[in-house]
């Protein structure tokens, strides 16, 4: 008797993302399991495609089943607990199974078909194509690639003329399946031009796209680089490198793999610490609820420097103890190495790192390990809560609060809410930790939702550092018009003085945020997106930071020719210049994107900081994160309101955040830490707070303000964004979702409103117009309801649409 499997297909559309039942044939019936990757027949012309079994029934309701043709790997990629959870990511984020899928996998095994033409016999009197086919095969020894002798024939009626030949006897076609993942070797690139001559056509702007620019730059430096580590750093599509291969400056080789990013890495073996009186507490309520062995919600909110980390480290001994694995979870790249440090430090072999910035090699065989079992400890960013541990005990979030554990791609998913699903699944409990936990964690926290756990001194009888508001408004009254106040430079100087380091923060990158003409007002726009280009000084260049174009700095006005053009604002690279120019002798390290492009980059700045003794550090938030170095006895904030009128109903709980985590790297050693903080709006509560170290004062006013308003925890938030090139069009197909979407909530029980349709705040990204519709709905299930109904009925119209249609649930951006 035949078995049913019930197999999702991959990288299909919307229309088709449901579950197909198959036959599983006697000559598979054992190696074919729920989980395992399979080759199907789909479709009229059943074409051969990749598929997942996602169920195995008995028997199916549906005549003329077709036969599963082959099983891709000897294990299954998916657990039946992955598949609870992909079926559920389904609805949630109002996405395909075929996107989860991908999330869940690591990049780089999808299987790749190729065919092969093959001469069974020789045959003289053929006319025409099938002739000319023959005759090319017995040339090349009876065998070609499908799509090269396609090439070769160059005719439209190639498909037929094979298929004749086949009914003939003549030829066969041969199809293989593979996956890129599996081979030793990878593509590199690199420069086959004088490097003289590119230097040259950089600077003379005949280059105009800076993704080509930042890849031929990135080459120079190097010797080869693969490719996938190039598209991964720089953000750049295989396309780019393809345009430079075609124009003669770079061509590919293949390099041998290497798979272990660590295998040279000697880390110094760390033992538990004696816990504070704090930390037991929290160590012995929290062993006690893995010991039920049921799914709980932990929110850890701790000052900065109360030893979280020390808590997650013998929370996971206690997991290894029970036979379980856990997952720690950190926000941004640049945290990883240090966690890793601490992680491998404590446990060994026994820890796996899951990151983008790991070679597909790296990625794929890191992933192996986790789901053979080998490893107890997996750390990683947003993707490692996908890690195919299979006995999950516990997940770790730490920094809860921060915006990159949500996805801003589909499926756009946030870590946190993948986790608490992953546990209820698996039984294992989930910690969030921070010390300032986001306004919505630390609500269900106070309400009872989530179990609420606190550490409010530091450890080793470390004080908080103290915090001096400067007023930048007496500053400038005062006839001072640099970027540093009197306080701040006399701290930095200090510092320098005593040998002490400091961390200088500033969220902006760049030179310069726009280059404006004074004699008649025109600011340099970026001609694809709605914003100004902002300007580089490193290589003199104006550059947009969606869209990567690029330009050189203009001597004069593009609109009146008046040589009175200035750059305005500040960023990064100018505090970086201004502390070279004010405090003579002094090193500077800058830390951000434009810094942090290249593999490992992030860890060197790190280690050279600290190693170096280098007197100020410079970055954006980056620089903010759980950085821990014993030196650092001055942080100073410049702009510490650049956040507050940004249009977002987070704008204050995000400076609160950014300012507290940042004051949080001083005073981490044995002498007492400074925080300087410079704004112009010294009343605004999230500043106040943010120098007195008071999360709860904050927390009371923001969220008075979040009820009265009805913005989350008190409701949900959808944004809808409609995107095209034809402006018109896209205005149109907005006025009809709008309407489809109010005309779905009728009969509905929730409160709901619907802001819109109108201009994005961000109007133009990449040559594509945007406009927005905000949905506020009291009730989830509701809203999920209403969106997948306008969704599935957008795209499956029938009709081509120019126009895309993108959904986020309770987004972390609002432009």
């Amino acid at each position: 008797m035949y078995k049913i499997a019930a197999v999702v297909i991959s990288n299909c559309t919307r229309k088709f993302d449901k579950e197909y039942h198959y036959i599983i044939p006697c000559e598979l019936k054992d190696a074919i399991n729920t989980g395992n990757r399979v080759i199907v027949p789909f479709g009229k012309g059943n074409r051969h495609v990749e598929g997942y079994v996602f169920d195995i029934i008995e028997k199916s309701e549906i005549e003329g089943l077709k036969k599963i043709k082959d099983v891709v790997d000897s294990k299954p990629l998916l657990s039946s607990s992955m598949i609870r959870l992909a079926k559920w990511m389904k609805k949630r984020y109002i996405c395909t199974y075929s996107d989860v899928i991908k999330c869940m996998l690591p990049p780089g095994i999808s299987v790749k078909s190729s065919k092969t033409v093959v001469l069974k016999k020789y045959e003289e009197n053929l006319r025409g194509n099938n002739g000319k086919i023959v005759e090319v095969l017995n040339s090349c020894g009876g065998k070609k690639d499908y799509e090269e002798l396609r090439e070769i024939i160059n005719s439209r009626t190639f498909t037929k003329n094979i298929k004749n030949l086949q009914e003939l006897g003549v030829v066969d076609v041969v199809e293989e399946f593979t996956t890129g993942v599996n081979k030793k070797y990878y593509k590199a690139a690199f420069i086959i031009k004088p490097v003289e001559e590119i230097i040259e056509e950089i600077e003379a702007n005949e280059i105009k796209s800076i993704k080509q620019i930042r890849v031929l730059e990135m080459l120079i430096e190097n010797e080869y680089i693969s490719t996938s580590d190039i598209m991964r750093f720089l953000g750049v599509s295989s396309s780019v490198l393809n345009a430079l291969k075609k124009k003669g400056y770079i061509d590919y080789k293949e390099i041998e793999v290497k798979r272990d990013p660590h295998e040279n890495t000697v880390f110094e073996k760390t033992f538990p610490l004696e816990p504070t009186r704090e930390q037991a507490d929290v160590l012995e309520r929290t062993k006690k609820i893995m010991d039920e062995g049921k799914f709980k919600e932990i929110l850890l909110h701790g000052v900065t420097g109360s030893g979280k980390t020390e808590v997650y480290l013998q929370l996971i001994q206690k997991c290894i103890d029970k036979g379980k694995q856990a997952i720690v979870l950190v926000p941004e790249i640049s945290l990883t190495p240090q966690m890793v440090a601490r992680f491998k430090g404590r446990f060994g072999n026994d820890v796996a790192v899951l990151h983008s910035r790991l070679s597909l090699g790296e990625r794929y065989d890191q992933w192996r390990v986790i789901r053979d079992g080998k490893i107890k400890v997996v750390v990683g960013a947003r993707s490692a809560v996908f890690a195919p541990v299979n006995n999950l005990g516990l997940i770790i979030i730490d920094e809860e609060h921060e915006t990159s554990y949500k996805s801003e791609i589909n499926p756009k998913y946030h870590a946190a809410d993948v986790a608490r699903i992953r546990c209820k699944i698996e039984n294992a409990v989930l910690l969030h930790g921070s010390a300032t936990p986001s306004v919505e964690t630390y609500y269900r926290a106070k309400t009872g939702k989530i179990e609420l756990m606190e550490m409010k001194k530091r450890a080793n009888d470390m004080v908080l550092p103290k915090a001096y508001i400067v007023d930048m408004r007496d500053e400038l009254s005062s006839g001072n018009r640099t970027v540093f106040s009197r306080k701040l430079s006399q701290e930095i100087k200090k510092n320098i003085e005593e040998n002490q380091q400091t961390i200088i923060f500033l969220n902006r990158r760049g030179y310069a945020s726009f280059i404006l003409c004074r004699n008649c007002g025109h600011s340099l726009m970026c001609p694809n997106c709605s914003i100004t280009l902002t300007y580089h000084a490193y290589d003199k260049r104006l550059i947009c930071h969606y869209c990567g174009y690029t330009t050189k700095k203009p001597d004069a006005c593009p609109k009146c020719k008046s040589t009175y053009i200035r750059s305005f604002g500040i960023g990064t690279q100018k505090i970086e210049e201004e502390i070279k120019n004010h405090f003579e002798g002094a090193t500077v390290l800058r830390m951000d994107m434009d810094t942090t492009m290249r593999k490992n980059s992030h860890e060197k700045i790190l280690k050279t900081f600290k190693e170096e003794n280098i007197n100020v550090m410079v970055g954006t938030q980056m620089v903010a994160k759980g950085h821990d170095f014993p030196n650092v006895t001055l942080v100073g904030v410049i702009a510490a309101d650049s956040l507050l009128n940004t249009g977002d109903f987070r704008a204050t709980e995000k400076t609160f955040q950014l300012i507290t985590q940042v004051a949080g790297r001083a005073g981490r050693g044995k002498v007492e830490g400074r925080v300087v903080i410079q704004t112009y709006n010294t009343e605004n509560f999230s500043i106040v707070c943010a120098c007195n170290h008071d999360y709860n004062s904050f927390y009371e006013n923001e969220i008075l303000l979040r009820e009265q308003l009805l913005y989350p925890p008190f409701t949900n938030l959808a944004s809808v964004i409609l995107s095209g090139t034809n402006e018109k069009m896209v205005i149109d197909k907005a006025n009809k979702v709008a309407k489809k979407i109010h005309e779905s909530f009728k009969g509905m029980k929730g409160i709901y409103k619907v802001l819109g349709p109108l201009r994005a705040p961000l109007s133009k990204i990449k040559n594509k117009y945007r406009w927005r519709i905000i949905i506020k709905c009291e009730r989830l299930t509701e809203l999920l309801e209403v969106l997948t109904k306008v969704t599935d009925d957008y795209y499956n119209s029938g009709r081509k649409n120019s126009v895309s249609l993108s959904v986020d649930i309770n987004p972390v951006n609002m432009l």
